[in-house]
């Protein structure tokens, strides 16, 4: 039987909230280090390959200071040298390491715009091979899409999260349109992936936090090929059914 409580709800503790704060604490100065090393690496090589070195070396070091784990699971074949868009579920505020750990190939981030002013990281991503999109405005947000597709072309992997915003549960919320038009303009395979409990172990909503494990489903590449914009349901409809479909059954916290 498994014992451990990253299974349970994330209830309120004063150690939980003590520890959330060491946990934010402890991600900003890994996000200090390994954006300025990213940074100053930008004046020898400008490669995918460092961005990548740079955000698993942040996810890792971020994780291992907290005791967070991750249990992945992949469930197709990825070519690295090929393009997809990946577009994940969004939980709390450390899915964004956390796919970097999970995902085996190199990948860029669309971000939103916010994120651009954030220190540190949000230059970081400007000098990355990441996209920024202003979701509030309609033509900016969809220049930014026609951007990533011309990246994505080029041979750069791009994550996105279709929901918009961090749910803090298990179930999604409806997905926007954005992620799936950029995968039809930019005609690569677009890969579902599952984050299924990240909130169990860290909720910037609520302020609190514990060590655990987090489990991630990395799905099947699915081909664009056929697709066009008249197809955009049922892509929608697929993505989010492949998703949801990991939820219950794809780990056994027993086995």
């Amino acid at each position: 039987m498994n014992t451990d409580d990253s299974w349970a709800e994330l209830e309120f503790s004063i150690g939980r909230r003590l520890f959330y704060f060491w946990a934010l604490a402890w991600g900003c100065a890994m996000t200090v280090v390994s954006a300025s090393g990213y940074l100053l690496t930008q004046f020898f090589l400008r490669r995918v390959s460092v961005f990548r070195w740079w955000s698993v070396f942040w996810a890792r070091s971020m994780f291992i200071g907290v005791g967070l784990r991750i249990e992945q699971r992949q469930l197709g074949h990825l070519d690295c040298d090929t393009s997809y868009v990946f577009a994940s579920n969004h939980q709390i505020l450390i899915d964004i390491p956390l796919t970097a750990l999970a995902i085996s190939c190199p990948f860029g981030f669309v971000a939103k715009s916010d994120l651009a002013r954030v220190p540190f990281l949000g230059a970081a991503l400007r000098y990355s091979p990441s996209v920024f999109v202003n979701p509030s405005n309609p033509r900016k947000s969809y220049e930014s899409i026609k951007r990533a597709g011309e990246h994505i072309r080029a041979g750069t992997s791009v994550i996105i999260f279709p929901e918009g915003a961090r749910t803090y549960q298990k179930a999604l919320i409806p997905f926007q349109r954005g992620a799936f038009l950029l995968a039809l303009e930019a005609g690569v395979p677009i890969v579902p992936v599952t984050i299924l409990d990240a909130y169990r172990v860290f909720n910037e909503k609520s302020r609190l936090a514990r060590p655990g494990l987090i489990r991630v489903v990395v799905g099947n590449p699915i081909p664009l090929a056929e697709m066009s914009r008249s197809d955009l349901p049922e892509l929608m409809d697929r993505v989010k059914n492949e998703i949801e479909s990991q939820f219950d059954f794809a780990f056994d916290p027993d086995g």
